[in-house]
């Protein structure tokens, strides 16, 4: 999974990119195999002015050419990175399911030959010992 981290009037040091690996590490362990690139975007809105103002946006790129763009704004960079990234793990689980769905209704729409279900194995008697209840 690549990493690209971009800021506008946010500070990004060593602390605030290794909580933001740390927890897409976490967040993405099961999906890591489709994640193909994770953008983050760190904005503050109001600039010095202060307020609830602090935005991140994530955009992941899956494979097969699919994005998924979540948008958070909270009271610090922490507080919207977390949101957006949980949010983000949501959104990639409900597609990487509808792919795996959609492949499974692939298979089970298949037709079972007639062929194959005249070669079964017949059903065991009622009178054979191996199969009955009694001791």
């Amino acid at each position: 999974m690549k990493l690209v981290i971009s800021s506008n009037r946010v500070a990004v040091g060593n602390k605030l990119r290794n909580y933001i690996e740390s927890r897409l590490q976490q967040s993405f362990q099961r999906l890591d195999r489709w994640v193909q690139k994770v953008s983050v975007c760190l904005d503050d809105i109001n600039g010095p002015r202060g307020g609830v103002c602090k935005q991140c946006r994530l955009v992941v790129t899956l494979n097969g050419a699919e994005t998924v763009v979540v948008t958070e704004t909270g009271a610090s960079v922490g507080a919207s990175v977390s949101k957006a990234i949980r949010r983000a793990g949501f959104a990639m689980t409900k597609r990487v399911k509808s792919r795996q769905d959609r492949r499974v209704k692939k298979v089970s729409h298949r037709h079972i030959p007639v062929v194959a279900l005249a070669e079964s194995p017949e059903l065991p008697q009622e009178d054979d010992p191996y199969w009955s209840n009694t001791p």
